[in-house]
């Protein structure tokens, strides 16, 4: 973001711009927020932390005629837009794609996201909408892996004490797909059909090992740039067309959401950027771990696959 930042800077469309990271911690950001109020910021765009802790500040804001954006993460404030990824693609098309390569039966386990996290449950209760039209997969079992490679291994190693060879797929949100293979490795047990990812570590252990069936769904960091942009034009004034503007995935009385589509999708297996889980994602394009990881090439292992929404698709979204 910084350099794309640097770049609205340099071509006058930004005066200035303020970079402030809370490191998830609720106290930091709000202390964050003041300080962003108190210089006289025009644009206020906030990823939180939590969706419920804001709102004094977002008042002060809006009081001081500050142009208030929610972005990456839902949360509900009257007064503000909120931008962020379509949640229900992340794990429908996941969904999906397991049900297919399980032939429509079998046992999976979740590794889901925290516990009470608007997000996750949106994630879950897309996928729950696609199984329950397999009666014939069962989950085994769920626990959250709080998006720590760690705590999925845990998790999973502890789902392979408990299920061993019963377990058929482990579908997993995102950024935990090492601490999935972690766990199969040191129980010396053979990897079936697991979530895969967009860290570049985890790409590059995939084009290594293309016997191993995964499907990843991207959080794509370019959101904080496709807000960014959404944000300035919205600012000066151009109005978006009829209809994008959704219910609050926070709360669905309140309609002023603007949610993108999945730009991307990585599979393992090269047959698979083509099938029945591919269809309805007319914005999002399917491609393979080995492409994803020659597309890191260079970054260091913890990079995140990056891509932005194209300006086309952010253009439709205004009149």
């Amino acid at each position: 973001m910084e350099g794309f930042c640097e770049g609205l800077v340099s071509d006058g469309t930004l005066e200035s711009y303020t970079l402030l990271n809370s490191t998830g911690d609720v106290t930091e950001e709000l202390n964050n927020i003041n300080s962003l109020i108190s210089e006289g910021v025009d644009i206020l765009l906030i990823s939180p932390n939590s969706p419920t802790s804001m709102g004094s500040v977002i008042q002060t804001a809006l009081d001081q005629g500050i142009f208030v954006v929610i972005f990456n993460d839902a949360a509900a404030y009257e007064g503000t837009y909120c931008i962020y990824n379509d949640q229900s693609q992340f794990w429908e098309v996941q969904a999906k794609w397991f049900a297919e390569k399980m032939g429509g039966k079998g046992n999976m386990v979740w590794v889901t996201g925290s516990s009470g996290n608007s997000t996750s449950a949106c994630r879950q209760n897309a996928a729950k909408a696609v199984l329950d039209n397999y009666p014939d997969i069962k989950i085994l079992a769920s626990a959250p892996g709080e998006w720590s490679e760690t705590t999925a291994q845990s998790v999973v190693s502890t789902f392979l004490s408990t299920y061993g060879d019963q377990i058929d797929a482990v579908m997993a949100e995102d950024v935990m797909s090492n601490g999935i293979v972690r766990a199969y490795e040191n129980a010396g047990m053979d990897i079936k059909l697991i979530s895969g990812d967009y860290q570049k570590s985890f790409l590059d252990w995939n084009a290594e090992h293309p016997e191993v069936e995964t499907m990843g769904s991207p959080s794509v960091p370019a959101i904080g740039i496709s807000s960014i942009k959404i944000a300035l034009r919205l600012y000066n004034g151009d109005e978006l067309a009829d209809g994008v503007l959704q219910p609050n995935q926070e709360e669905a009385n309140l309609i002023n959401s603007i949610v993108l589509p999945m730009t991307y999708v990585v599979v393992s297996n090269p047959d698979d950027v083509t099938g029945p889980w591919t269809e309805g994602y007319d914005d999002t394009r399917f491609i393979t771990a080995a492409e994803a990881a020659k597309l890191c090439e260079g970054q260091p292992d913890s990079y995140m696959l990056d891509m932005p929404h194209t300006d086309e698709q952010l253009n439709a979204l205004f009149k």
